[in-house]
């Protein structure tokens, strides 16, 4: 069967005929293998093969035995790491590939990578952890991770102590990513009248989405006037109403709302992240990420009466954990106040 004639923006998708007039779906990059996606474009399905194949990483040579390349090429595939989402395990491969290519001594030629797993200790994570003081939550995730990684070497005998477990955790300040304000989002619309820019913030302040899954919303996400998707870092199911405002916006004819000025899908999730704060600082606005517009919306709606049952539903949060400080904040302020109106009628 034909697959539906739509507009297929994303990168590396290309359509062929078949002899007998059928049409087929393929991925391909150069230096990657064809691979054939599913028939219909408008699918979650077809949007986690295409997922895969962008995640997708040439075979390289293997990592000497007992290294901590190697150790670290054992964890990725490891059941621990397999069950992750898709967005987890892209981010994680990430992070390990940056500190198995990091040498030992800034200048030197050795790296990480190289070094025997059992001789990695105490001195070796606080380097690793140190080199991301400057964003403690990157430092922490290191420590995280490196975690999960030594603690898979100890359950199969290949090092005897999880050093990790004796490095303390970087502080973090209170408060983690800037909340947007009124006015920054106003200032943003001034500066962005149009283009992919207006588009992103558009649907930000409408649905509050992460940047995982702002990055691969499209037609196919559009069921009776609902966006209706799974989240990519907790894959919980999401069906958010579509605003007026969001409807006139959201383009028509592509599978993927959020185009980059090339036409084409943003390349990553940090492209996408980096971009939105470039274009808020454009419009005079710092510090402030995509992620402060949905730490916006969580508190507007909190401030507007939604419980953290509902607010789970609309961020597609797994816990209650994540949703109670906005509620309690929203409490907060609205006691105050209402003990505000009490003194003054004192």
């Amino acid at each position: 069967m034909n697959a539906p004639r739509m507009d297929l923006k994303l990168e590396h998708v290309t359509v062929r005929s078949n002899r007998d007039g059928t049409e087929r779906i393929y991925f391909r990059r150069r230096g990657q293998p064809l691979t054939r996606l599913p028939d219909d474009p408008r699918t979650e399905e077809f949007m986690a093969a295409y997922r895969r194949c962008l995640e997708w990483v040439a075979p390289a040579a293997g990592a000497a035995e007992g290294t901590f390349a190697w150790l670290c090429d054992q964890y990725m595939d490891s059941t621990d790491f397999k069950s992750k989402a898709d967005a987890t395990r892209t981010a994680r491969r990430r992070v390990i590939m940056s500190m198995v290519n990091e040498p030992l001594q800034k200048g030197k030629e050795p790296t990480f990578g190289q070094e025997r797993a059992m001789k990695i200790g105490r001195a070796h994570i606080e380097i690793l952890r140190d080199r991301k003081a400057e964003n403690p939550n990157a430092g922490n995730e290191r420590l995280k991770i490196l975690s999960r990684i030594f603690k898979l070497a100890i359950s199969r005998g290949w090092v005897e102590v999880n050093h990790v477990r004796d490095v303390e955790r970087l502080r973090v300040p209170r408060g983690g990513h800037e909340t947007a304000s009124d006015t920054d989002i106003e200032k943003y619309l001034a500066k962005h009248p149009e283009g992919p820019a207006r588009l992103a913030m558009v649907i930000l302040k409408n649905t509050g989405v992460r940047i995982s899954d702002l990055r691969l919303l499209g037609r196919q996400h559009v069921q009776n006037g609902l966006l209706v998707f799974k989240t990519m870092k907790t894959g919980v199911q999401c069906e958010l109403p579509i605003s007026a405002e969001l409807q006139a916006a959201l383009p028509r004819d592509n599978m993927t709302f959020l185009m980059t000025d090339h036409g084409k899908p943003f390349a990553s999730d940090k492209a996408l992240s980096q971009r939105v704060s470039k274009w808020f600082k454009q419009a005079g606005v710092e510090n402030v990420t995509a992620h402060g517009v949905r730490k916006w919306l969580a508190t507007k709606m909190a401030e507007k009466g939604a419980t953290e049952y509902q607010l789970m539903a609309w961020f597609g949060w797994n816990d209650p954990k994540e949703a109670r400080p906005y509620v309690q904040a929203a409490s907060r302020r609205r006691l105050a106040q209402e003990a505000s109106d009490r003194m003054g009628s004192v």
